[in-house]
């Protein structure tokens, strides 16, 4: 029972996470995003990637996906084309989609994170396969994988899924230095090497104080643009996908740290961010 009663209670924050509205960086800092609605803003941002790598197949399941989503917006102004935000984040308060139903009226499930990473960056990722056992952050993903075809994967990428997604225990680890020096070596252990040039996987590690780990909280894939930077994201399995432009990194940084939702109750210790196997 207090098994039970924990996985639901971890599935209730996992549901939180990947949700949520703008918040704490620098007033005067903007952004100009994308909600991927427009053909001409599609093609754009599918070019892009694929002119680092990404296949046409994937870039056409990423904007199926939008399309999907964005047609079942109720309530929430999508963007055409780029428009710049009013501060460093996106307000999606008040953002209500329909649920998709399966024929039998089953609910199924939406893209969140990190799914939308995987499907950009799989050709790119390498582990061994090794995993932390018994990961309830990643029972969503995986139901998700069982029970909707567009997200199946096969054993193989399934594997690499859950070695490059899985938490990592902390345990001992009691400053911010110990913990980030574990998700590297948790990068070690498991091998996992994300390839691609000018094309890179954005991991934010959130800390779980009652578990003892760190878990990815949220993902996207970043692109050199020539002139500057685009993040691809899912903002959420409730809110829309989302590319941002930015100058640098640092300003991507700081419009990660920016969203409220990966703070909780003040006792866990501040995201990490990651590109690839480096601290961003």
């Amino acid at each position: 029972m207090k098994k039970r009663l924990w996985i639901w209670v971890v599935g209730v924050l996992t549901a939180m996470l990947c949700v949520g509205c703008g918040g704490h960086a620098a007033e005067d800092t903007q952004i100009e995003y994308s909600n991927l609605v427009d053909t001409p803003t599609q093609k754009q941002v599918a070019q892009l990637l694929q002119d680092h790598g990404v296949t046409a197949e994937q870039t056409e399941t990423l904007m199926a996906w939008a399309d999907d989503f964005n047609a079942r917006v109720t309530s929430g102004t999508l963007t055409e084309g780029m428009q710049t935000a009013a501060g460093p984040g996106v307000d999606y308060s008040g953002w209500i989609v329909e649920s998709k139903e399966a024929e039998d009226g089953t609910l199924l499930p939406e893209a969140n994170c990190r799914l939308t990473s995987y499907l950009l960056l799989k050709n790119f990722i390498h582990t061994n396969g090794s995993r932390p056992k018994e990961d309830a952050i990643l029972l969503f993903d995986e139901e998700a994988m069982d029970t909707y075809a567009p997200f199946a994967l096969s054993e193989e990428e399934r594997s690499d899924y859950g070695s490059l997604f899985g938490w990592v225990s902390v345990d001992g680890a009691d400053t911010l230095e110990q913990q980030t020096q574990r998700i590297l070596d948790a990068w070690k252990e498991r091998d996992i090497q994300v390839g691609g040039d000018g094309i890179s996987l954005i991991t934010v590690y959130l800390d779980l104080p009652f578990d003892s780990v760190r878990f990815v909280g949220h993902t996207g894939v970043l692109v050199d643009t020539g002139d500057g930077l685009l993040f691809v994201e899912k903002y959420g399995p409730q809110l829309p996908f989302q590319a941002t432009k930015f100058g640098n990194r640092e300003e991507l940084k700081q419009y990660l740290l920016s969203r409220a939702d990966l703070y909780g109750d003040k006792t866990e210790l501040p995201p990490i961010v990651m590109e690839n196997h480096q601290v961003l």
